[in-house]
C-alpha cells in the first residue's frame, strides 16, 4: 500500500515524537551524581526501561506518574542509593517537560493535512492537554497503549487503512503496516523488515511527497 493510502496515521509519542531518553537522563542526573562514577547513558537508560518493563503491569493501579515514582525508587535501590518519594515524584513530573524532536512539531503541522492523526501513549491527564497542543493534535486522538487495539476496534472505517509509526524496538501492533523510524541510526538498515523504515519524521514527509508525485 502506498503512503497515500492510508486514512490514518498511529505515531508512538516517545522516542518518535518525544525525546524521552534525553529527559530521562537529564532527570536521573541528581540520583546519578549521588551514584558516582561515570556509567554510560546507555546502560542507565537500559536499566530504566527494564525496570519500567516490570512495573507497566501495574499501570492501571498506578498511573504514569506512579510508575515512574517506583521506577526512580527501584533504580536508586539497584545501584545502593536512598531515594525519598519526593525526589521521585520530582522525577516521574519531568515528563511534563520531556521535549519534542526538532522536527516533529513541522512533520505533524504537514501530516495532518493528509491524515488523521493518532498519537499512542501515555501521560497523566494534567500534561495530556498540553502535549496535544504542543502536537497539534485533538485530545481524543492521544490514545494509552492499554486502550489503543479497543479504540481503533471501535473506530473502525473512520480512521481504517492505519499505518503505524513506530520504534525498531516495538513489536508489530496487530495486523497493523507498520513504518519504522530509527533516530539512533546513522543509516538506514539495508533490510528493513517493515512496510516503510525512515529516519526522522522529517524523512517520513519526504517519502509522502515522493508518493504524491507518483
Amino acid at each position: 500500500m502506498g503512503l497515500t493510502d492510508y486514512r490514518a496515521l498511529l505515531i508512538d509519542c516517545d522516542e518518535v515524537l518525544v525525546d524521552r531518553d534525553s529527559g530521562v537522563w537529564t532527570a536521573l542526573q541528581p540520583l546519578l551524581e549521588s551514584r558516582g562514577g561515570q556509567p554510560s547513558k546507555e546502560q542507565v537508560l537500559a536499566d530504566y526501561k527494564a525496570v519500567v518493563a516490570k512495573l507497566y503491569p501495574r499501570f492501571a493501579e498506578l498511573g504514569f506518574s506512579g510508575v515512574l515514582c517506583f521506577a526512580h525508587r527501584q533504580l536508586a535501590e539497584s545501584w545502593g542509593l536512598h531515594a525519598s518519594w519526593e525526589e521521585g515524584m520530582s522525577f516521574a513530573r519531568s515528563a511534563g517537560n520531556w521535549s519534542l524532536f526538532e522536527d516533529a512539531p513541522g512533520a505533524m503541522l504537514y501530516l495532518r493535512k493528509f491524515y488523521r492523526l493518532l498519537v499512542r501513549g501515555d501521560r497523566d491527564a494534567e500534561d495530556r492537554g498540553v502535549l496535544c497542543e504542543r502536537l497539534g493534535v485533538a485530545p481524543e486522538d492521544f490514545i494509552s497503549l492499554a486502550e489503543d487495539s479497543q479504540w481503533l476496534t471501535e473506530q473502525g472505517a473512520d480512521v481504517q487503512p492505519v499505518l503505524h509509526v513506530t520504534q525498531p524496538s516495538v513489536g508489530a501492533h496487530g495486523t497493523l503496516d507498520r513504518c519504522l523510524i530509527g533516530r539512533q541510526r546513522a543509516r538506514k538498515p539495508s533490510t528493513c523488515g517493515a512496510d516503510y523504515c525512515i529516519s526522522s519524521m522529517a524523512d517520513l514527509v519526504a517519502q509522502h511527497q515522493l508518493s504524491l508525485r507518483r
